[in-house]
């Protein structure tokens, strides 16, 4: 469940409040920097620190904004402590999605260059880093995280059906293409 399906769960609230459409008025908050720190980290899904035993992957889901983790945070609390909901999700919470990288995925467009290709498959090799680890300007854990992100970031592709072939002047396809 993402963080902002649990407001649109089936089941109803006990009570449900009208959210007033558009109209916004402001809401200033001032908290302690523990509190914000706290917001900002779950915002950019870093580790908490203090709490790094939490995974970052523990709330992948929320929203990317500050506004929007106080949002699903308020929302959630309403309706999990008083059993309140509104009548429909508030905006600082929709669930928008990367659109842009949506749309090429569903209509199989190009998602990356060859040259974006060809850096990806490099960062995946001990070799790419080998200078700057020599140079001091990385240590031998940077570049592993390194590596592991650009495996992670290659399985997401080959995941999804792109195809990113070996060899520096082949393009990138989807599967079942012609490359």
């Amino acid at each position: 469940m993402t963080a902002t399906q649990s407001t649109e769960e089936t089941k109803k609230t006990a009570y449900e409040v009208a959210l007033k459409g558009e109209s916004k008025t402001p809401m200033l908050l001032n908290v302690e920097s523990g509190v914000k720190d706290i917001i900002s980290a779950l915002a950019k899904k870093e580790p908490i620190k203090g709490a790094e035993d939490i995974s970052p992957e523990a709330f992948a889901d929320y929203p990317n904004s500050i506004t929007g983790v106080v949002m699903h945070l308020v929302v959630t609390g309403l309706k999990a402590e008083l059993d309140i909901s509104f009548d429909e999700i508030p905006k600082s919470i929709r669930q928008r999605g990367n659109t842009a990288m949506n749309k090429k995925i569903n209509g199989k467009k190009r998602l990356l260059t060859r040259e974006e290709k060809n850096e990806l498959l490099e960062q995946t090799q001990m070799s790419y880093y080998e200078t700057r680890i020599a140079t001091g300007v990385i240590t031998i854990d940077d570049a592993m995280n390194s590596i592991r992100e650009a495996f992670t970031k290659k399985k997401g592709f080959e995941d999804i059906g792109y195809v990113l072939p070996v060899g520096k002047t082949k393009y990138p396809y989807w599967q079942g293409e012609e490359n």
